[in-house]
């Protein structure tokens, strides 16, 4: 018995434009086929999940949002990557948790070997999927760890180690010269 692809659909809705992704697109996927098919594919994947991640959140809670355009150029296959994501990261000057929006993409060239990547555009990014292959969750790792700050702050204003202490009205406050008195050994160096 042949079950055709209307019979499949979902009753009085419409058909999925992708399959959804197993694991939240932990799972290697055929990008080949999703590529030669023109396929989009949305993915909500736990940061928990993201190992290359770990120690550079303040919080592995909550999840990024990213969808994958898959498509064939001059016999490449490119993925469109886009992600959105709220994470909380440690602010290096209070050491404070603080929470980031961010969001961001790129072209990625999809490449089967290492060899291939010379002959790839400048203007593309490239990644490695073997045998046509790919974790899609890794690619939009790869993004969310190329936008994560260097140096997270809180903004101007909003650091609790910006804000100044309250002191007492009399005490005067502590002033460090380091360099106060190198006029007086310098002269007394000239003079030797």
């Amino acid at each position: 018995m042949s079950v055709s692809g209307q019979e499949l659909a979902p009753p009085q809705g419409a058909t999925y434009d992708t399959r959804p992704m197993p694991e939240a697109g932990l799972t290697e996927s055929n990008v080949t086929a999703l590529a030669d098919e023109g396929r989009r594919v949305d993915l909500e994947v736990p940061l928990a999940r993201l190992a290359r991640l770990e120690g550079l959140l303040a919080s592995h809670e909550g999840t990024v949002q990213g969808h994958v355009a898959f498509a064939r150029e001059d016999g490449r296959i490119v993925a469109d990557v886009e992600f959105d994501a709220s994470l909380t990261l440690t602010c290096q000057r209070c050491m404070e948790p603080m929470p980031v929006q961010l969001e961001g993409g790129s072209r990625v060239v999809l490449l089967e070997k290492e060899e291939d990547a010379a002959d790839v555009p400048q203007e593309f990014e490239t990644a490695l999927a073997p045998n046509g292959r790919l974790r899609l969750a890794g690619l939009i790792e790869e993004e969310l760890l190329l936008a994560l700050p260097a140096a997270p702050r809180h903004a101007a204003g909003q650091c609790p180690a910006a804000r100044p202490e309250t002191r007492d009205e009399g005490a005067a406050p502590d002033v460090q010269r380091p360099f106060a008195n190198l006029g007086e050994l310098l002269a007394g160096r000239s003079k030797h």
